[in-house]
């Protein structure tokens, strides 16, 4: 065969292929023309860190840093080409995630997306770099090496370089010319061989004779091979971290205190936690033993447990938790009247817990029962009682609650007065029960329109007087109530026995709906004779049984007609005040305060136009010494 031709036709193919790549990358970063350049390739695998430098990768055997720390960025001008025709300069990123070290560029965690071609100018040199990311389950190991290494302090330790082995089996790299060469940091581990006892076994494993508290940094490990006429390095890179070895027994941290508490007849579970120092060998026993007191041998049993629990606490914070269960299928006497011992043990030493079962005292079934039938029963009695005297509540609650009453509300009267004319109103004189000679008497009806119409300036609404005859009176009695800020209301045993009885009950109906209504209840005493009473009126509420409210009437009033209930249950409930005869020449001036009687029926009348605002309610009437 003429291999000669064939040879030739070679060599010339991979001249114009090299001269014709090398051009079209001197095209794409703008370099001139004579500008030396170089490529190579590196693979990095994802979730590692990874660094590159501005020159070519170090050959095997050189004892040479993996990047020059101490020169300029500026030195090292990195690109990134992406696609065919852009080119970013703009890849460095403020997180620090990519970022220029040195003459070299830095990725803290390298991902797929680092994956591309990259360029690097310094001086008259330009290096092209293609970087290739992999995924560590590329490898297809079942144990690969993990990236990250735990050795303990004082101890020798080895750091495995991940994947190396895997790719070997795999012949993706050739076995015989495998070397591995080793940086702490930037620093080549060849440099420290005089330093310390530090060596490469098998070709991959770094061995430390003795772990400082300076080995906990970042390791890389770099092997090459050739690929298409492309140097390849494939660089790794290792964390490790350096934590003392516990010089300390396991600590108990349940069971806390000596006792259990069981029912009889019941399955129970003993569980038992405890905390383990790290050890590089670690092999924690945590143990579960029973010792009957009726055993006179005094000897221990190991009780069925499940599988002890391991759970990784914190790496930081250097410590396990080792969890381990023993079930009591069915707690007996036997049980109580033994010790349980959980045993716990590493190569330090050992420490245990010992606990006794004790029976659950029995829950009484009266208070079982009991406590929820009293539950009930107070809810039960409570609704009863809300139920029973909700006109009493809401009553109390419509006047004791804190109001503010204007002078603009639209009200036409100041007050309704509802009274029954009694008999000295009739004959216009009559002694002075304990007055002067020649003073006459005034019944208070005559009276009290005269006062807060004459000296007080309210405006009064008397049926007789202001409502014209012929109307329906209970309508009158409805629009009366409602045109009004108060309702005073003159009792006596005539007005008890009366219709008027009807005004006071519409007013106690008007004060439940009507949050601005106050009623004034009066009480005077009793007269002799009521010749002219108001006729009757066919009102059904005449008809309901007696019952004598003596709460109010302190034995004065002796009704002669039942009372309805709504008057009956409303009475023992609203404040009221007491005229006496004694009253009547004692009232308010500028020069006299006036009487109790007085002052208090002042304070509980509406405010008038011209005095701003009265936010005083019928409780403060509480201070005369007269309220029921």
């Amino acid at each position: 065969m003429h291999t000669g031709p064939s040879l030739a036709l070679a060599i010339i193919t991979c001249f114009l292929q090299r001269y014709f790549c090398e051009s079209g990358w001197v095209k794409k970063e703008g370099l001139k023309p004579g500008s030396e350049t170089e490529t190579y390739g590196y693979k990095a695998f994802s979730g590692e860190g990874f660094v590159m430098q501005c020159t070519k990768p170090q050959s095997a055997g050189l004892c040479e840093r993996l990047y020059n720390i101490t020169a300029s960025s500026e030195e090292a001008d990195w690109s990134r080409a992406e696609g065919e025709t852009n080119r970013d300069r703009d890849f460095l990123r403020d997180d620090g995630a990519v970022r220029g070290r040195g003459n070299a560029l830095w990725f803290s965690t390298v991902t797929a997306n680092d994956s591309g071609k990259y360029a690097c100018h310094t001086g008259g040199m330009v290096f092209h770099f293609y970087v290739e990311v992999l995924e560590r389950g590329s490898l297809g190991c079942r144990d690969p090496e993990e990236s990250r290494v735990t050795l303990v302090l004082g101890k020798g330790g080895m750091i495995p370089c991940p994947g190396i082995k895997c790719q070997t089996q795999r012949s993706e790299v050739p076995a015989s010319n495998t070397e591995v060469t080793w940086y702490k940091d930037a620093r080549p581990v060849c440099e420290q061989q005089e330093e310390r006892d530090i060596s490469v076994e098998d070709r991959y494993i770094l061995r430390l004779g003795t772990v400082h508290v300076s080995d906990a940094t970042v390791y890389f490990c770099d092997y090459t091979y050739e690929d298409n006429g492309i140097p390849w390095t494939v660089r790794r890179s290792v964390n490790v971290s350096v934590i003392p070895d516990t010089k300390d027994p396991p600590r108990m941290t349940y069971p806390h205190g000596n006792e259990e508490t069981v029912e009889l007849g019941e399955p129970h579970t003993l569980s038992c936690e405890v905390q383990f120092g790290f050890q590089r060998t670690f092999d924690p026993v945590v143990q579960w033993w029973i010792s009957s007191h009726s055993n006179h041998e005094g000897m221990m049993k190991l009780m069925e447990m499940e599988a002890q629990q391991v759970s990784e606490r914190s790496i930081e914070e250097l410590e396990f938790t080792v969890t381990r269960t023993a079930q009591i299928p069915e707690v007996t006497q036997l049980h109580l009247d033994s010790t349980f011992t959980c045993l716990a043990q590493n190569s330090v030493g050992n420490s245990s817990a010992t606990i006794m079962l004790t029976r659950k005292p029995a829950v009484s079934r009266v208070l079982v029962i009991g406590c929820p039938v009293v539950c009930l029963l107070f809810v039960a009695g409570l609704g009863i009682t809300v139920h029973v005297y909700w006109l009493e509540i809401s009553i109390l609650y419509r006047i004791y609650r804190p109001y503010k009453q204007t002078t603009t509300d639209d009200r036409e009267y100041d007050a309704f007065v509802s009274y029954v004319p009694s008999s000295s109103s009739e004959e216009g004189g009559g002694g002075g029960g304990g007055r002067g000679r020649g003073v006459r008497e005034e019944p208070l009806e005559v009276l009290l329109p005269r006062v807060l119409e004459g000296q007080w300036g309210y405006r009064l609404c008397m049926l007789e007087r202001d409502l014209l005859p012929g109307g329906a009176y209970a309508e009158d009695v409805v629009w009366a109530i409602c045109s009004s800020r108060r309702l005073v209301c003159i009792l006596s045993p005539d007005y008890l026995a009366s219709t008027c009885l009807f005004e006071l009950e519409t007013g106690i109906r008007a004060l439940q709906q009507d949050a601005h209504l106050r009623l004034i209840l009066i009480w005077t005493s009793p007269s002799t004779s009521s010749p002219n009473p108001r006729p009757s009126s066919p009102n059904p509420t005449n008809s309901r049984p007696l019952s004598l409210p003596l709460s109010h009437t302190l034995g004065l009033v002796s009704p002669a007609s039942p009372l309805p209930p709504v008057v009956r249950r409303a009475i023992r409930v609203l404040p009221a005040l007491y005229w006496t005869p004694q009253d009547q020449g004692r009232m308010i001036t500028r020069s006299n305060s006036g009487s109790r009687f007085w002052r208090a029926l002042h304070k509980a009348m509406p405010a008038q136009s011209g005095t701003g605002t009265d936010t005083r309610t019928l409780s403060d009437t509480q201070d005369r010494g007269t309220v029921l």
